[in-house]
């Protein structure tokens, strides 16, 4: 076989690799890993069920390289955050940070759905979650609401439930999107909603300086 043709059967092998990973993800979020099947995977993907072991010997390791891929998206947008902030005061980028975090999971409700999945329950996935993903974005985020109290203007609390609160009122709009369209009539999406659930959570948690009175 030629040079030309192993780089193309390459590209192939890695564009069949991708919508695994991709239909993996969206089924593992809606379903999670044990109600999730290789079958409906590999039909979203539009790929052979005969195939998949090529590119994923097993489930796991599929369910593994859908949640590296989101996590590292999402670290991915986070350090350009962080590239785009370093010359604001420690408020204003903290304020950019989280601001940040929201689009992103507004975009990709994904990422916390496939946490939520695994969560509830004992298994081996959240340890790995956890040791792989989690704990990294939990140490950042309580470093960065100890800096925010320690210059008074971040909300005091326990590190841990602080995070999850972040967290959960960050996120549950969009990883409860159907609900939240059923109850408002309204799509969490939109982008006019965005930017009032980004506001208030700035407010709620980071609230800005204080205007100097006249």
């Amino acid at each position: 076989m030629s040079g030309e043709q192993d780089r193309s059967q390459q590209k192939r092998s890695e564009a069949t690799r991708a919508k695994l990973i991709a239909a993996g993800m969206e089924i593992f979020a809606a379903k999670g890993f044990e109600g999730a099947t290789t079958r409906a995977i590999a039909q979203k993907a539009q790929v052979a069920l005969a195939s998949l072991p090529y590119h994923f010997r097993t489930k796991e390791a599929l369910w593994k390289a859908a949640a590296n891929d989101i996590f590292g998206r999402f670290a991915e947008c986070m350090a350009l955050a962080r590239a785009k902030s370093k010359d604001l005061d420690s408020r204003e980028q903290t304020r950019f940070m989280l601001s940040e975090y929201i689009r992103f999971t507004a975009e990709h409700p994904e990422l916390l759905q496939i946490v939520l999945q695994e969560g509830i329950s004992p298994n081996p996935r959240t340890n790995w979650l956890v040791e792989n993903h989690i704990r990294p974005n939990f140490e950042y985020m309580k470093s960065e609401t100890t800096r925010a109290v320690a210059n008074g203007y971040g909300r005091s609390g326990r590190a841990d439930h602080l995070y999850y609160m972040i967290v959960g009122s960050s996120a549950l709009p969009y990883v409860m999107a159907n609900e939240f369209e059923c109850l408002t009539n309204r799509n969490s999406t939109d982008p006019d909603l965005i930017d009032a659930h980004v506001d208030a959570m700035l407010d709620l948690f980071y609230p800005p300086a204080e205007e100097p009175k006249g």
